[in-house]
This record gives C-alpha cells, sequence and structure tokens, in this order.
C-alpha cells in the first residue's frame, strides 16, 4: 500500500527532527550498518574459497583461510555490536522526542479534552511508534545495505547466472502477492462467520429462560449447530487457502532452485565458475532475496504508522487567547473592576450585569447554588472563557508578562504529586529551607515545619494527607510564591467540621486579596467577609 501526499509529509516532518537532532549517531548507524551487512557476504565466500582450495588439494591453505575468516567474523561481530548501540541511542531520542513534544504541546494549551489523549500517546502510543516505525526504518536501511553488497558479490561471480539466480529466488516472494486476496478473502468470510457463530450461542447462553418458556430448547440447538458448522467449513477454507499458498510457494521455491542449480551447474561445467564459486554464489543469492521481501514487507507495514505520527498529541494547538482585562490606573486599593459584566459560555450569558469591585486585602465572599455560574467568573478573569459585555478593569499594578502569576489558586479538588514534601511546597522552585519551614508554620503545619519531614515522601496522589492539610498545603503553595491574590473555589468543601473552621481562619487571617466561592456559609462566617455576591438573589 503506497503512502498518500498527507502520510508522507507527516513521516518527512517526524524523521527530518529526529535526523536533524543526530546527525552524526545517523551518519554512524549507516556505516556500521553497511559493514554488517557484509554478513551476507563473508560465510558464503569463505565455504566457496574452502571448496575450491579442498578440490585443489590446496591443503596448507586451510588454516590462512580459517584465520581469515575469524577475523572476519571478529570484524563483522563489533559491527553488530556497534550498529545495535547506534540502534538503542535513536530509539532512546525519537522516544525522547516525541514524550517531549507531545507533554510540551499539552502544557503550552492544555485542557480536560486532551489529558487522556496525551497521556495515551506518551504510554502506549510512543511504543508502537519505536516498533513499527523506528526499528522497521533501521531495518529498512539495513536491508537495502546487504541486498546491494550481496547483489555486488554475485555479480562479481559471474554476472549471467547471478541474474539468473536472482530471478529465480524471486519467484517465491511473488506467489503470496497474487494469492494474498484471495487469502484475505477466505480469512474474512471466517471472521463473520466466527461472529454469527458467537452471536448465536450468546443468545442462547443468555436467554435460556426464554427459551425454555417458549419450548425452544431443540430449535435453537439446531440454529447453533448450524452455525457451528457453518464456522467450522470457514474455517477449513481460510486454512486451505492459506496452506494452498504457502505450498504453491514452496513448489514455486524448490522449481526455482532447481532450476538455478542446473544453470550454475552448466556454468561449471564450460569451466566458466568453479565448484566453490557455486557453492557462493548459491548461499549468496538466498541472502540477496531475502532483503528484497524484507524491504517490500517493511515499506508496507512503515504505512501503519502514519496515523500515529498524525496524532493530535503532536499537533501544536494555538492556544485560545481571550482579551477580557483593561489594564489602567485605579484609584485607591482597587485591584479588578467588575463592571456590568455578562459572563458564560458560546455567546450565552448565565450570569448577567455582574458589578464587583475588589480592593487589595478584600475578603470577598461569592455564593450560590450548584451550577448557577459561580466559577464562570474565576475563568473569565484568567482569560479562559471570552468576556461576553462589560468590562473588567484590572489596576497596572497586576499587569504582568504572565498575567496569572498574580493569583493562586485552592480549590476542593487539591493536587498532590507523589515526590516529597518539599516538591509539593515549592514544584521544583528553589526556595531557602527556612522561607518553606516558614510558610509552613504560617498555613498551622508547624508539625511538618522541619528538614526530615520536607524530605518525606507523599504517597500516590497525596494519600498520607488529610484533606484539611491537603488544602493547607495549596494555600502554603500560594504563599510561598508571593501570590497577591488568592482565588478559592469551593475550598471549605468536602472537609470535617473541624478542617472547615481551621481553613477559614487561615482564609480570613491572611494579608493577600482573597475572592471565595462557596457553595453555602454559615451567617457568622458571612459577618467576616468585606462583600458578599449572593448570585442565588440575583438569579
Amino acid at each position: 500500500m503506497a503512502m498518500n501526499g498527507d502520510d508522507q509529509s507527516v513521516n518527512q516532518f517526524f524523521f527530518k527532527k529526529l535526523i536533524a537532532k543526530n546527525k552524526l549517531l545517523f551518519l554512524a548507524m549507516v556505516i556500521t550498518s553497511a559493514f554488517a551487512s557484509l554478513d551476507g557476504v563473508i560465510s558464503p565466500y569463505v565455504i566457496g574459497k574452502i571448496t575450491n582450495t579442498l578440490s585443489q588439494k590446496h591443503f596448507s591453505e586451510i588454516p590462512k583461510i580459517l584465520l581469515l575468516y575469524l577475523l572476519m567474523m571478529l570484524f563483522l561481530n563489533v559491527s553488530f555490536y556497534l550498529w545495535q548501540f547506534c540502534w538503542g541511542k535513536i530509539t532512546k531520542s525519537s522516544n525522547e522526542l516525541l514524550r517531549s513534544t507531545a507533554f510540551n504541546n499539552f502544557i503550552a494549551s492544555p485542557s480536560e479534552k486532551k489529558i487522556t489523549n496525551t497521556l495515551n500517546f506518551i504510554n502506549v502510543n510512543v511504543k508502537q511508534i519505536e516498533n513499527q516505525c523506528i526499528d522497521s526504518t533501521i531495518m529498512l536501511v539495513y536491508c537495502v545495505e546487504q541486498a546491494i553488497v550481496s547483489l555486488v558479490y554475485i555479480l562479481s561471480i559471474n554476472g549471467i547466472a547471478a541474474m539468473v539466480f536472482l530471478v529465480c529466488g524471486l519467484i517465491p516472494a511473488v506467489i503470496p502477492r497474487l494469492t494474498r486476496n484471495w487469502v484475505q478473502t477466505g480469512t474474512k468470510k471466517w471472521n463473520s462467520s466466527y461472529e454469527n457463530y458467537n452471536q448465536k450461542t450468546s443468545d442462547a447462553v443468555h436467554g435460556f429462560d426464554t427459551i425454555r418458556h417458549a419450548n425452544g430448547d431443540n430449535r435453537f440447538k439446531i440454529f447453533v449447530q448450524k452455525a457451528l458448522m457453518g464456522e467450522e467449513k470457514k474455517y477449513f477454507l481460510m486454512n486451505f487457502r492459506r496452506n494452498t499458498s504457502n505450498f504453491l510457494a514452496q513448489v514455486s521455491y524448490s522449481l526455482s532452485m532447481v532450476i538455478s542449480l542446473a544453470v550454475g551447474t552448466f556454468f561449471v561445467i564450460n569451466g566458466q565458475i568453479l565448484v566453490g564459486g557455486l557453492i557462493s554464489l548459491f548461499l549468496a543469492s538466498d541472502r540477496l532475496t531475502s532483503p528484497i521481501i524484507s524491504i517490500v514487507n517493511i515499506a508496507n507495514q512503515l504505512t501503519s504508522v502514519s496515523p500515529l505520527l498524525k496524532n493530535k498529541a503532536l499537533q501544536k494547538s494555538k492556544k485560545q487567547e481571550f482579551n477580557n482585562l483593561d489594564f489602567t490606573k485605579l484609584p485607591n486599593q482597587e485591584k479588578i473592576i467588575f463592571d456590568h459584566c455578562n459572563l458564560g459560555y458560546s455567546n450565552k450569558a448565565i450570569l448577567k450585569n455582574i458589578n464587583l469591585t475588589v480592593s487589595k486585602g478584600n475578603k470577598v465572599l461569592i455564593i450560590g447554588r450548584s451550577g448557577i455560574g459561580k466559577s464562570t467568573l474565576f475563568k473569565t478573569l484568567l482569560n479562559e472563557i471570552p468576556l461576553l459585555k462589560g468590562k473588567i478593569l484590572v489596576d497596572n499594578s497586576l499587569k504582568q508578562a504572565n498575567f496569572y502569576t498574580n493569583f493562586g489558586i485552592v480549590s476542593q479538588d487539591t493536587y498532590i504529586f507523589a515526590e516529597s514534601l518539599r516538591f509539593n511546597l515549592t514544584l521544583g522552585k528553589d526556595f531557602p529551607t527556612q522561607q518553606v519551614i516558614n510558610v509552613l508554620k504560617t498555613v498551622k503545619l508547624s508539625y511538618l515545619a522541619n528538614e526530615k519531614s520536607l524530605d518525606m515522601q507523599i504517597g500516590e496522589k497525596g494519600l498520607s494527607l488529610s484533606g484539611g492539610e491537603k488544602r493547607k498545603l495549596e494555600i502554603a503553595r500560594a504563599l510561598l510564591n508571593q501570590k497577591s491574590i488568592l482565588l478559592v473555589d469551593e475550598g471549605l468543601s468536602g472537609l470535617d467540621e473541624e478542617s472547615n473552621k481551621q481553613i477559614f481562619a487561615l482564609l480570613q487571617s491572611l494579608p493577600q486579596t482573597v475572592i471565595e466561592i462557596e457553595h453555602a456559609v454559615s451567617p457568622e462566617e458571612k459577618n467576616q467577609f468585606d462583600q458578599i455576591i449572593d448570585l442565588g438573589a440575583q438569579y
């Protein structure tokens, strides 16, 4: 099957990038592969040489030939070793390229939809590409080189005889190609019959109560038996076609070998080649036809990897940017103003005429029933969805190259990495140990505020931490990174009463500006906020 233009461009792009990254390694691989491909002619050459030497009774030459053979085999083994080393390095580089490309593309434009596909590509598809594409391509290079070396060698023995051996050797490879459609049709027929039998058997087994109550036992036995006989017949015919194809290939192989040897014998009788030359020709011709057959098969196999290389995980998707914010000089301590804003998705407003002024250090509460659109406000502020109407004014003091660095996010789904406590706090940044310890004390995790605890491994998904501890840890991350504004999205949800009170008190005590979304808050807690936006009162 030939590759279409899109498949070729995808493959070419990947290989160009891989080769550009490993030019010297690819050159070394081609050279060592060429030396390794001498395997196809060394043994035929030596065996032919020994045969001629014995027939001419030059016995004193035998040790020299054997020593030469030993040296050539050592050279061959070293070449194979170096070739496999290059193979391994190229595979490593290709896997790194594929995985890093997929991960970087996700990070550049993350979304919930991409998570499953990205992880599946990294964990599964990369190995498939390694097996079907990288390994196959390297073997393709080796087979091409082996075919060229073997062709040059057999032509050097006798050109006419070599071509006869070549043609005869390729005949058995043609037979499976000619019978392929015939064999595949038999396989498809059996698959269809097998599915039919399985369906009838499944119906009979799962519906046995219905069958029994309708006195249909015998009828269904006949239905299933007929399906079984049909399936077995198709199975027999499928194997018959396969065996027939193999039989014809074997017969053609036998005939081609007889013809080849007959022609070779004719040349020996006429003194055009020696007996050893005939043996070398016979052995080397097989080393020529085998790689040629492999080249065809590998080329077909390479087409199957194209869909994997066209995976969306490897495609750069432009991050959708929205321009929801107007940076300006705001009076007094005001930092963010929502001015008659309509918020929603797909041009459909779910929140209308939102007015909100957030000043430095304010504690703002947004409440309302689940699904009313509370989180939509955060997503609009963070430019994740477009502002439908109105203005969001932001003080120039918050205007940075990356606006999001102003915000720390505290949610009910705190993600804990399967790493040390220190890593979960710093996320790989280099902070002084004492600074980390001080932050832990600030969020009321004093019992963890020591170097031993910082290097403690936290179980997968943070299973060793309680819900309240996870929430405190997330707040600590924000404080450590000196976030000026905390966006709390249901940060009190899912906690026991004591943890709920601790987290609430902690958020209220912080000097940072806090905008908090909650489903339900007690009247006593409401009184501690500077502002309350009750979306339930508006809708």
